[in-house]
């Protein structure tokens, strides 16, 4: 157990659709990409949506790892249309599972991505799987900064920051309910607000962020880490994502501050923009943790989520010296 409670089982969190309960003609697609029945069938553990999502391997030993979603999981059912979109523009320096196949059948997407070898991560995570998986985040950013043409092209644009990394500054203005905050932060609601107003122009880049770079978004190899679940890309800042990776790390016991300001994407970033991307991601998470269930997704999002919030509000608190 962290400082933060139990920690989530991020290899272990999924509820999923399964082989049987998939229509007849989504498994005869994936049967005739693959050349064969299925010989096995390796449930993906990890992840919160809950749509079906493993590695399978046909008899002749053709192996690929397929998610499929449909209409009554409507929020992955989006996600995998965007991915399917996005992931074969990716430019050829990202380290992503490649899109082998995608099919589309109104009420039901599948898609079929090159089966790597590799594993999800677990916490505590060592030492030798964060260097692998900032590694892999570095390369990535690298190409995704300019922001390439291909993505443009799809319509990948900067969207506007939205309220979801505002909630301070909501709760200052008195337009939503204050959710529960760490002792650290009791009273400091103003100073919070102003911290976090600056997220727009902090986030403000010509590069390509993941948007939700988390260690459950990635598998881990023998010497390198893949980067997946690219549904949410936007053009803004690639330190962003770094902070929002970094703070499993700094709840599971390692110093986040130096990892960060080690790390590429850091280049160029402030003190103060750190502060404002750190106040923003508590806010979020926090909000977020004490909303009902979501329907169709993990029973342990809600955890994953305050846990996130308590360990990034830590982070903050101790750059900020509040007690």
């Amino acid at each position: 157990m962290s400082r933060f409670g139990p920690t989530v089982p991020y290899d272990a969190t999924a509820v999923r659709d399964t082989w049987p309960t998939l229509p007849a003609y989504v498994q005869e697609r994936i049967i005739a990409e693959l050349g064969g029945k299925p010989a096995d069938i390796r449930m993906a553990g990890g992840g919160f949506s809950g749509a079906f999502a493993a590695r399978i391997r046909a008899e002749s030993g053709t192996e690929l790892f397929v998610k499929a979603a449909g209409s009554k999981r409507s929020f992955s059912l989006h996600a995998c249309r965007q991915e399917a979109r996005v992931n074969p523009a990716l430019p050829q320096g990202v380290p992503a599972p490649r899109l082998e196949f995608a099919a589309d059948f109104e009420d039901w997407i599948v898609l079929g991505f090159e089966a790597v070898d590799g594993r999800a991560p677990t916490l505590p995570m060592s030492s030798r799987d964060l260097t692998l998986m900032l590694d892999a985040w570095a390369a990535a950013a690298a190409a995704l900064t300019p922001a390439p043409q291909q993505l443009l092209d799809l319509g990948v644009s900067a969207a506007p920051i939205d309220g979801h990394l505002r909630q301070f500054t909501g709760i200052a203005a008195g337009d939503i309910e204050p959710f529960p905050l760490p002792p650290a932060f009791e009273g400091r609601i103003d100073e919070l607000a102003e911290i976090e107003q600056d997220i727009e122009a902090a986030l403000t880049a010509d590069s390509v962020m993941h948007f939700d770079l988390r260690p459950d978004n990635m598998i881990v190899g023998a010497d390198q880490a893949w980067i997946c679940d690219w549904n949410w890309v936007q053009v803004h800042s690639t330190w962003f994502d770094t902070a929002c990776f970094l703070v499993a790390a700094h709840g599971d016991g390692h110093d986040a501050d130096a990892l960060f300001w080690a790390h590429p994407t850091a280049a160029g970033v402030t003190p103060d923009e750190l502060d404002t991307g750190l106040a923003s991601i508590t806010g979020y998470y926090l909000s977020r943790s004490v909303e009902p269930p979501f329907p169709d997704v993990s029973p342990h999002m809600r955890a994953h989520q305050r846990w996130s919030g308590l360990a990034a509000a830590d982070w903050l608190a101790q750059r900020r010296g509040w007690t």
